[in-house]
């Protein structure tokens, strides 16, 4: 994801992006635009319709026509409803998909590299920092000693050499290791982590120790006040590495201390908090490494179930991995084979340490439970370029055919062989393959803003990938044709027609990303300024956000005809990542996804996306379903609540898609109050006549069913919609479900209801609701009303 800074800015600060690129949040007014909604009085209108559009009286009436003569020749895929993943430092990987709950496993030098946040739970003011101990360890014990011996550990950082502009980061050797010094004392290590106990009681854990003159540990899990609540006793050390494994600690009950997490604001989290900690007594001394803390009923000893489930529960369909700014520093070599063997990294984009639990084998296993097609990202490195930000090792061509054979080779391959080696005989076929991530961007390490030299790179990596296995198909990087910030040096269109002019027919595609953040405070103008230039206010800006998505499917289309001029009519595209994270100024509403506002955003991606599945082919919407528990020292706009508006919509489109049946597009035309987009930022363009329904259709092959997605995007009005279908349908029975907001469409939803339960029953909602009914279509048309912001799913037969 990309970084707003201009190429210009040094490292130093070119690293100090916040999360997801959000600005403060006193800047931008994420935490005061969450205020409530103020009416506009019902002022006149820059939207085209006057005042009468905003007439707080009764709802404005729109007619939606589908006609089944007019369709697409390909199926809608599913894999239009994915997801991005990315390794963060805010537990995204780890315990979000991997369920490692243990931060710093393996006691080596924390990676902040980043001066602004933590990216951790904890944050530096509430763990403190201590001699001998690394971030986020505490000390157990007043008369204890710390050390950190360089050598002779079990699992630490891996060693590198950097050509330049690598954040500073301590290199110790990759074996560093705990050490508890003790005088007839006792002491040890400690670290504060929050546990899903709604879910389990039971957490397996495991070290490697060894010590000289003490001869046994004891392991606990304790309540923040120091209640010891389990433990257990390691016994037999001595001066040689041991791994103790399988050591359960069970919980009596919960511990009663919930973790209090949010971006927005603080709220009670399902999660406990509790202290593990690890003690000796005695004389002598202790060495501690490689710890792990896993709940019991992670699926494969390894997976956190609840991602699992919301996952399928949603019918997630894609995962992009492994990021994200995050591949452009990435050595895929570093997550195969036994973990013991894996190096540790620090994540020099988002802060923190990645472990290398979650490697290709088990990000492949993961798809495979989850049922979700694998996409890999393979980071870029382009050589002789003036960009001071290198990653520590360059990815080349060869990088990327090597893990494409050894993804997809046959035994007889030196990468397939070892694939074999390593304990999986059969290929992974990862089919998908994505070259770059925002190479373009200054803020990502060995890229270029030369789309030439871009492009030429681009094709080095397809020829030998292609060379490796020339059934996979490969997206190189491509920029949406709007991001043309002042900032950014590449003109989007041309970075575009260079790719096509010189990868051709050799590209099976092309990836773009499109967030929405309004007008930032980089940006010209400000938010107060575009409504004052506009006759506008606080909905007016919010609803040209949320009506976006039309222009957007607009520019799908833009880009799909240049494609075709260079003769590359077939181009597939992806969007890898897109979201919506509005910049509003102070006191303003705030339309995010934990409002109905933004779900209504989210459904006219969707709908944008489905009317461009000629070309669009795959799109991963940032992040996973459930965010597991972000940390408080990072302002984002999502906080971790599986109940989010936005996940509901993802269910509501994607479940369509779960069984045997095909789609294709079919024709929906939309007769209703229409606003005008004027210019908004530097991403959004002026546009005309944007209807304030949303509406897309699809009919199944036989065209036994019709499908058809809706969203009123007007937030001050409810919308009569009357949607007309064809005659073979009349009589029919259709089953409508609305996803309506209870009150404001700018509302939070914070609570989570009753966990677990009510995360895959929809049930325990604060800002929306769920309206299904059964109708009988009378007249060749039913009618439904839409308010302020509802998503709706009509599906007939």
């Amino acid at each position: 994801m990309r970084r707003d800074s201009n190429e210009s800015e040094s490292h130093s600060s070119m690293l100090r992006r916040r999360y997801l690129g959000v600005q403060a949040a006193t800047a931008t007014g994420l935490i005061a635009g969450c205020a409530e909604l103020v009416s506009d009085g019902g002022e006149e209108r820059t939207d085209g319709t006057g005042d009468e559009n905003g007439d707080p009286d009764g709802p404005f009436e729109t007619t939606v026509t589908v006609d089944p003569d007019e369709r697409s020749d390909r199926e809608v895929p599913e894999t239009l409803f994915g997801r991005f993943a990315e390794h963060y430092g805010a537990h995204e990987i780890y315990p979000g998909i991997y369920a490692e709950h243990v931060t710093n496993t393996s006691f080596v030098a924390w990676g902040q590299v980043q001066p602004d946040h933590v990216s951790h739970v904890y944050g530096f003011d509430e763990v403190g920092e201590y001699d001998g101990i690394p971030f986020p360890w505490e000390p157990v014990g007043d008369d204890a000693e710390f050390e950190r011996p360089a050598e002779g550990g079990v699992r630490g950082l891996g060693t590198w050499e950097s050509d330049g502009g690598w954040p500073a980061v301590d290199r110790e050797l990759r074996n560093a290791h705990q050490r508890v010094v003790l005088e007839d004392a006792a002491g040890g290590v400690r670290q504060r982590i929050p546990l899903p106990d709604w879910r389990t009681l039971t957490y397996e854990f495991a070290l490697s120790a060894r010590g000289d003159g003490i001869d046994a540990l004891e392991v606990r899990l304790a309540a923040p006040d120091g209640d010891v609540l389990a433990g257990a006793d390691v016994e037999g050390l001595t001066d040689e590495w041991r791994r103790y494994e399988g050591i359960e600690l069970t919980l009596a009950e919960r511990s009663g201390n919930e973790l209090e997490g949010g971006a927005l604001d603080d709220f009670a989290s399902p999660y406990g908090e509790y202290v593990l900690e690890i003690v000796a007594e005695g004389t002598g001394y202790v060495d501690l490494d490689w710890i792990s803390l896993l709940p019991d009923d992670a699926v494969a000893g390894k997976f956190n179930p609840t991602t699992i489930d919301l996952m399928a529960d949603r019918n997630v369909s894609l995962l992009k991995w492994p990021g994200g700014n995050v591949t452009s520093t990435y050595k895929w070599e570093d997550g195969i084979g036994p973990v013991e063997k894996r190096p540790i990294r620090p994540n020099v984009v988002w802060n923190g340490l990645d472990p290398n639990l979650m490697g290709t084998a088990e990000y492949v296993e993961f798809c495979d439970r989850t049922d979700v097609e694998p996409t890999i990202t393979v980071g870029v490195t382009v050589e002789d370029t003036d960009r001071e930000f290198q990653p520590p090792e360059p990815i080349t061509p060869e990088d990327a055919a090597n893990w494409v054979e050894y993804c997809n080779g046959s035994t007889d391959t030196e990468y397939g062989a070892l694939r074999a080696d390593h304990g999986y005989e059969d290929p992974f076929d990862v089919e998908v393959w994505e070259i770059g991530n925002e190479v373009w961007g200054g803020w990502q390490a060995g890229g270029t803003d030369d789309p030439q030299q871009f492009a030429e790179r681009a094709l080095e990596f397809i020829e030998a990938m292609t060379a490796v296995d020339d059934s996979i198909t490969v997206i190189p990087d491509g920029m949406d044709p709007k991001y043309d910030d002042e900032n950014l040096v590449p003109d989007p269109n041309d970075w575009n027609e260079t790719l096509f002019e010189t990868v051709g027919d050799e590209m099976d595609g092309i990836g773009m990303h499109r967030y929405n953040w309004g007008i930032r405070a980089e940006d010209p103008g400000s938010v107060e300024e575009w409504k004052d230039a506009n006759d506008a206010d606080a909905l007016d800006y919010n609803e040209v956000l949320i009506a976006f998505p039309t222009q957007f499917g607009q520019l799908l289309a833009e880009t799909a005809e240049t494609a075709a001029s260079y003769g590359l009519e077939d181009l597939e595209f992806i969007v890898g990542e897109w979201g919506l994270y509005p910049t509003v100024a102070e006191g303003d509403p705030w339309p995010g996804m934990p409002t109905m506002a933004g779900a209504s955003y989210v459904a006219g991606m969707y709908n944008a996306f489905i009317r461009r599945s000629e070309q669009l082919r795959r799109a991963s919407h940032t992040h996973l379903p459930v965010r597991m528990f972000p940390p408080e020292h990072v302002e984002h706009p999502a906080n971790p609540n599986p109940l989010l508006p936005v996940g509901y919509t993802l269910s509501l489109y994607a479940n369509v898609f779960d069984g045997d049946r095909t789609w294709n597009v079919i024709d929906a035309s939309v007769d209703g109050e229409t606003r005008d987009i004027p210019e908004t930022g530097a991403r959004i363009r002026a546009m005309d006549d944007v209807p304030y329904v949303d509406a897309t259709s699809m009919t199944t092959s036989m065209d036994d069913e019709l499908c058809t997605f809706l969203t009123n995007r007007n937030l001050r009005s409810a919308a009569d919609v009357t949607l007309e279908v064809p005659e073979a349908f009349d009589g029919a029975d259709a089953t409508v479900i609305v996803q309506r907001p209870t009150d404001d469409p700018h509302d939070l939803q914070e609570g989570l209801g009753d966990y677990p339960e009510s995360w895959y029953e929809w049930t325990g909602l604060e800002v929306y609701e769920i309206d299904e009914r059964e109708v009988t279509l009378e007249d060749e048309a039913l009618t439904l009303t839409l308010e302020s912001s509802s998503v709706a799913r009509v599906l007939v037969g």
